[in-house]
């Protein structure tokens, strides 16, 4: 029924196993990996990049704890959040809200940002079926 995770490690073996993840964020080594077998749905925009950037900086803080770089990520994952609403709406059955397709294409944000906003809709359950 999980159509989505996402799991931390502190074995670094994990990442000799693409088959186990989609995107590997490395905070010690500041790397962040995307598996082969998830690369073309996941092809950086500059909303990738930025989220990219913002886990490395705030992880490259020395003078940040883990639960300040764990916020920081909060933050901009709300931010992200708060976009995709624009293009959602409430279900015909009231309970959830739904992404409106035509509403996100009638945006005309670059094919990589269009599709990391279909895929995280998808994640949250988003999606009219």
């Amino acid at each position: 029924m999980c159509t989505g995770y996402i799991a931390g490690f502190v074995d670094l073996e994990v990442s000799n196993r693409p088959d186990l993840y989609d995107v590997f964020v490395n905070l010690a080594e500041s790397e962040i990996t995307i598996s082969p077998l998830a690369k073309e749905a996941m092809a950086m925009g500059k909303l990738h990049k930025e989220m990219g950037q913002l886990i490395v900086q705030s992880a490259e803080d020395s003078e940040k704890s883990d639960s300040q770089v764990i916020q920081d990520i909060a933050l901009k994952t709300r931010e992200i959040f708060t976009n995709l609403a624009l293009f959602s709406e409430v279900s015909a059955d009231g309970e959830k809200r739904v992404l409106n397709l035509v509403a996100l294409k009638q945006k005309r944000f670059p094919p990589a940002t269009e599709n990391f906003l279909y895929h995280l809709a998808a994640a949250e359950q988003m999606l009219k079926i």
